[in-house]
């Protein structure tokens, strides 16, 4: 028995031996995270006991559910380091525009701009400085509203030389929410001349346009907003496509037809023989026996003395196949 006992002790001190340290534990999550494993090396920190993380451990967490598109879990982590250290500017400049422009959550998507707004005063009162952490202070104010502070922000941000488009944009938003459609006008126009295929400050420039007179103008600016905002021809056809089938593996051919029939506006004509073939096959299945003859024989039409592949072939046959059993 003590024999037993010696080894199973011998036995727990050498597997002892092999546990991982923090210090390995650290350089391996840190080494993961490197090469993409971001669940790997969220594991590895998981091993290491809270109270012995430090500020590293806790950015490399961020790091990794910043990664990973985990939002709640990343937020959990930045609040934490937030409270020890209310002034890592690093942290700040990467979480605040995550916050501002919020994530889907259970009960829809959300922003969090109050917060952004407290986290961004709390550093302020440090250093007014940090252009970036001002931005998004400004933004907060917006975000939720309140455009008088927000324009605030944002004329200090001009005055230190900030005429990003993100800034001169926000400006030109925040007087036109405020009616003052002019001075918006030229702001909207600004941040244009820096990024002319941002489709919302097309859009908005637009509508702008049109409240001082300027027609044309905003004739132009809304075209332009309208083809960055709509899928392209091939797109929008793919798109239907792809719907149609879902409601064929649905069995919902009523369904399937409205898709197939928006397939139809968008369509190549190499698309179309194919098209009026499947659009004939949901009328046959609905029981629309008129509509379904028309189809086939309009498919049947257009195909007949053509070469076609092995897939038109089978069409043929079946539509064929499906007109004799409508004689009866």
């Amino acid at each position: 028995m003590k024999k037993i006992s010696l080894v199973i002790l011998a036995v727990f001190i050498g597997l002892s031996a092999f546990a991982q340290t923090p210090a390995t534990l650290r350089a391996d999550a840190v080494r993961l995270a490197s090469r993409g494993y971001f669940n790997k090396s969220i594991n590895c920190l998981r091993q290491i006991a809270v109270d012995s993380l430090n500020a590293e451990d806790m950015h490399l967490y961020y790091n990794n559910f910043a990664q990973l598109g985990q939002n709640d879990s990343l937020a959990y982590w930045a609040d934490e380091m937030l409270k020890s250290n209310p002034y890592d500017a690093q942290l700040i400049v990467d979480y605040t525009p995550r916050l501002n422009n919020g994530w889907q959550g259970d009960m829809g998507r959300k922003s969090f701009s109050k917060k952004v707004i407290d986290i961004c005063k709390k550093y302020v009162e440090r250093d007014s400085t940090h252009i970036l952490i001002n931005r998004q202070l400004a933004e907060g104010y917006y975000n939720i509203g309140n455009y008088d502070l927000a324009l605030q922000e944002l004329k200090k941000l001009e005055a230190v030389g900030d005429t990003c488009f993100g800034t001169l944009y926000t400006l030109g938003l925040t007087y036109q929410r405020m009616g003052d459609n002019s001075t918006a006008y030229d702001y909207l126009y600004r941040a244009y001349d820096k990024n002319d295929h941002h489709p919302y400050c097309l859009f908005m420039l637009g509508i702008v346009s049109n409240r001082v007179g300027l027609g044309a103008e905003a004739l132009s600016y809304l075209d332009e907003a309208k083809k960055l905002l709509m899928p392209d021809r091939q797109t929008l056809f793919r798109m239907h496509k792809e719907l149609a089938e879902a409601f064929k593996l649905k069995s919902e051919p009523d369904f399937r037809l409205e898709e197939l029939q928006e397939c139809m506006r968008y369509a190549e004509e190499k698309d179309v023989n194919e098209l009026t073939y499947l659009m004939g096959q949901c009328y046959f299945q609905l029981k629309q026996r008129d509509k379904a003859k028309d189809y086939f024989n309009r498919f049947l039409e257009a195909t007949e003395n053509k070469e076609y592949n092995d897939k038109i072939k089978d069409m043929r046959s079946a539509a064929q196949r499906n007109l004799r059993m409508m004689m009866w």
